[in-house]
C-alpha cells in the first residue's frame, strides 16, 4: 500500500527510511540526512564510513542499523545531483527508478514498510511530478511481487493536502 502521512518522517513507525544524498562526494546529502544525523550521529558516521565514493546519480545504497536507530535498514538514494543539468522527464525517471529499487531491496530485508519523503531530487521537481513518479516506480515494484509498504511522509498541511488530491484523482482512495 502506498500512504501519504502528515507527519515527520524521522517520527515514522517504518522498518526502513530512504535518505537521498549527492553521490559525487561525502557531505553532499540533502537535508533530510542532515536531520537524520542530528538525531542518529553514531549511525550516520558508520553509514559515512562505509560510502565507496562516486555513488553514480540513481543508485540506491542500503545500511543495516543493527538495532542502533528506530529504522532496520537506511536507503541512500543518489537523486541529487549538483554538476550536471538533467530535463524533467530524466528527473522523474531518477526518482521512479530509486523508489523501485528502494521497495525491491526492502523486499529483499523483508521489510514491512518503507518511510520517505516527496523526492524532489534536490532539483525543485515539481511536488506533483515528484509524487507521480513514486507511484510509477511503487507501481513498478508492486508488478514484481514487492509488498512493501510505502508511507510518503509530508510535513506541511497545504503541501500535504495537494498531493493527497493529487493521489485521488488518479485513483489513490
Amino acid at each position: 500500500m502506498l500512504k501519504l502521512l502528515n507527519s515527520n518522517v524521522l517520527d515514522a513507525k517504518a522498518d526502513a527510511i530512504v535518505l537521498s544524498i549527492d553521490g559525487a562526494a561525502k557531505g553532499m546529502e540533502g537535508n533530510l540526512s542532515r536531520e537524520f544525523a542530528s538525531r542518529f550521529p553514531g549511525v550516520w558516521n558508520e553509514i559515512q564510513n562505509k560510502i565507496e565514493y562516486p555513488v553514480p546519480l540513481g543508485s540506491v545504497i542500503e545500511y543495516e542499523t543493527a538495532g542502533k536507530c528506530s529504522f532496520r535498514l537506511v536507503l541512500l538514494a543518489t537523486t541529487l545531483n549538483h554538476l550536471e543539468v538533467i530535463s524533467d522527464p530524466a528527473r522523474q525517471g531518477i526518482i521512479r527508478d530509486v523508489t523501485e529499487k528502494s521497495l525491491n531491496i526492502a523486499a529483499k530485508y523483508k521489510i514491512n514498510a518503507i518511510a520517505s519523503t516527496l523526492m524532489t531530487g534536490g532539483w525543485r521537481l515539481t511536488m506533483q511530478k515528484a509524487f507521480l513518479s513514486m507511484n510509477d516506480g511503487f507501481e513498478r515494484a508492486r508488478q514484481n511481487g514487492v509488498t512493501a509498504n510505502l508511507d510518503i511522509h509530508i510535513m506541511n498541511v497545504s503541501n500535504y493536502k495537494n498531493i493527497k488530491s493529487l493521489a485521488q484523482n488518479i485513483g489513490w482512495r
